[in-house]
């Protein structure tokens, strides 16, 4: 299986999901059910799958980040994600 390229951005109150190259708008409060159901569900698989690994991840509203910083954060962690405003 291949990884998806994925992202997320916010759109007045909504937000808008990008999944490959196809984005979902919803509003907020479904943008969080769905991210509730998606992490259980990964953390099902996970489970199922042997890992035990511990990984922490962030999320940071960079507002002055730039397309050479994010290539400079890939270099050292391939799940970085540039999200264009």
């Amino acid at each position: 299986m291949r990884r998806t390229q994925f992202g997320a951005r916010v759109d007045g109150v909504n937000v808008v999901v990008l999944i490959g190259n196809r984005p979902f708008t919803m509003d907020y409060d479904t943008a969080n059910s769905l991210a509730v159901v998606i992490r259980g569900c990964a953390k099902k698989a996970k489970r199922v799958a042997g890992d035990t690994s511990v990984k922490v991840f962030g999320f940071a509203d960079l507002t002055d980040g730039t397309l050479e910083q994010l290539k400079a954060q890939r270099s050292r962690d391939g799940t970085a994600v540039f999200l264009r405003r």
